[in-house]
């Protein structure tokens, strides 16, 4: 199972954080390519996409270091909070394929939170 949560885990990295960073730091683009992104207060939006970096980093580097592994599931957790807010807020935009995204990041980010905490800490 091991091999599996990391392979999953560094996929969510790799979807993640190049969002984050598209939102973060090229806003015009993004607001270009995500209708959503001018609904939302700039400082949000950096808000959100910092959460998002920080809590990619959270889901591989304590098992990387092996250093404060429960961090990784607390990590999850958080991401997948962000995406259920996420989820709720295209909904009622009507956006139906980023909320089904938001879903199936939820989905992932929740099996990673389990199997770090039960199966495979």
């Amino acid at each position: 199972m091991n091999p599996v949560l990391w392979a999953l885990q560094a996929s969510l990295v790799l979807i993640l954080v190049p969002a984050a960073v598209t939102r973060a730091v090229s806003y015009d683009f993004a607001k270009k390519r995500m209708a959503w992104v001018a609904a939302v207060p700039r400082s949000l939006l950096l808000f959100i996409s910092a959460a998002e970096i920080l809590g990619a980093i959270g889901l591989v580097l304590p098992g990387l270091v092996h250093v404060a592994l429960q961090l990784t599931p607390l990590a999850a957790f958080g991401l997948g909070l962000i995406q259920l807010l996420a989820f709720l807020f295209h909904r009622s935009r009507h956006e139906p394929r980023n909320a089904s995204a938001n879903l199936l990041l939820l989905a992932a980010l929740v099996f990673v939170a389990i199997g770090r905490l039960v199966v495979s800490p």
